[in-house]
């Protein structure tokens, strides 16, 4: 086996996986992080002393790179499973929306509707070929299949409120798929969910440390300006003036950053595009509602979810405060994207207002908003996945474009990791 000299380029879950893939298979490895940590999305800070993510996660029973990856670096006792609940806001009111009663009891659904979206469930997480559903967009399917009504009253406001304009072009194995999964993690009827212990970041942070004991480089504050290739040899530009060269590299960057530095890369690539995210993280003195997860189908409301992650995780370790988080998907050139923080904050607070009447602003102890502009991969009616192999030899590209027919997250990076580790080192 060839030992090869790698540059991986961002410290995310993926970057970090694939670094700790690739050292234990012999080969030298250099992590290059614009940022001044690494971990990506899996960043967080403390609150009450508890570190808290800046961005919303959990994972899943069926989540197995995660749950291995974890058994390998010795941190499988951080995993905790909680059941989970959820909602769905409509009509001026939040419902229950996770069991069958719950069902029954869903006014804005008449009954026969309401069989409809059990046999619609029960249909699409029985396919199991994948070609069954890549023809259709979502929209198509509930219409084609009798269920309209279903789509009118339940879906579309939820893809609407996710991908705005593009709702009826997105593909229905974006749904397919998280319904498959979503039904895998449930556990005598009831969803299982799993948090980790001092927050997802512990992952990173474990990572991070046996990266570097085995002798693997992380550089962070150190962005990549340009790459070039001489001789069969990458040579590597970094934002802090220094020259780096490698054998083979991993970029791990979104599409427009992906391009922005490999000016060779073919412009076909532009069509990878992604909805961006703004999420509110609220520190609160009393509980907002009795739900971990409530899904917005109310287009007067300024955001699409509200995660009560202490309705998850508990708050005994938070000295008994609620951590609340808002989340909201648009196009980042849109004028609530471009919004102050205190902007977005107050609509934010009015939307509250309007789903729990006895929200009030003065129990509000910290409020903090996060923006990323690449958040959520588009994936419309006959999306084709970009390629991992790329057309420069030994040039590598994995982002949450490539988990297709996978939605984003921690497990799917894992699982590419592993996919560009095999690929490097045959």
């Amino acid at each position: 086996m060839k030992k090869h000299n790698v540059g991986i380029i961002g410290a995310g879950v993926a970057g970090l996986a694939l670094a700790y893939r690739l050292i234990k298979l012999g080969h030298e490895v250099t992590l290059y992080e614009k940022n001044k940590f690494a971990g990506g999305q899996l960043y967080s800070f403390p609150i009450e002393g508890e570190n808290t993510e800046i961005y919303y996660h959990h994972t899943f029973m069926s989540d197995e790179n995660f749950i291995s990856l974890c058994n390998e670096l010795g941190i499988e006792n951080k995993l905790q499973w909680f059941d989970s609940s959820m909602a769905y806001y409509s009509n001026g009111k939040q419902f229950p929306f996770g069991t069958p009663l719950d069902l029954l009891r869903f006014t804005p659904l008449k009954f026969m509707d309401k069989i409809k979206f059990g046999i619609s469930i029960f249909h699409l997480q029985s396919i199991k070929n994948i070609h069954l559903v890549e023809s259709f967009s979502a929209k198509e399917w509930f219409y084609e299949k009798g269920y309209s009504n279903v789509w009118d009253v339940i879906w579309e406001p939820l893809f609407k409120l996710k991908f705005a304009e593009l709702a009826d072009e997105i593909s229905l194995v974006w749904l397919w798929d998280k319904l498959i999964k979503r039904g895998k993690s449930r556990n005598s009827g009831k969803e299982k969910l799993c948090y980790m212990e001092g927050s997802f970041f512990e992952l990173a942070l474990a990572l991070e440390k046996e990266i570097i004991s085995s002798g693997g480089t992380i550089l962070t504050n150190t962005g990549i300006e340009k790459i070039h290739k001489e001789d069969g040899v990458f040579i590597l530009n970094t934002s802090n003036m220094k020259r780096f060269e490698h054998d083979s590299v991993v970029s791990t960057l979104s599409t427009k950053h992906h391009q922005d530095i490999f000016k060779t890369e073919p412009s076909h690539l532009q069509k990878y595009d992604y909805q961006s995210a703004i999420c509110a993280l609220l520190v609160l003195n009393k509980p907002f509602s009795q739900f971990y997860w409530t899904n917005v189908g109310d287009y007067a409301l300024p955001f699409g979810g509200i995660i009560e992650h202490t309705n998850f995780v508990g708050k005994e370790k938070y000295a008994g405060k609620t951590i609340l988080y808002l989340s909201k998907y648009l196009d980042k050139k849109s004028a609530f994207y471009q919004k102050s923080n205190d902007e977005i904050l107050n609509d934010f607070y009015l939307g509250l207002e309007k789903v729990n009447e006895q929200f009030e602003r003065k129990s509000i102890l910290d409020a903090y908003v996060f923006k990323q502009p690449d958040a959520q991969p588009i994936v419309k009616k006959g999306y084709n996945p970009p390629q991992i192999k790329t057309e420069i030899t030994n040039l590598y590209w994995i982002s949450t474009h490539h988990v297709y027919p996978h939605d984003r997250g921690i497990e799917y990076g894992i699982e590419l990791a592993n996919k560009v580790a095999d690929y490097i080192n045959e």
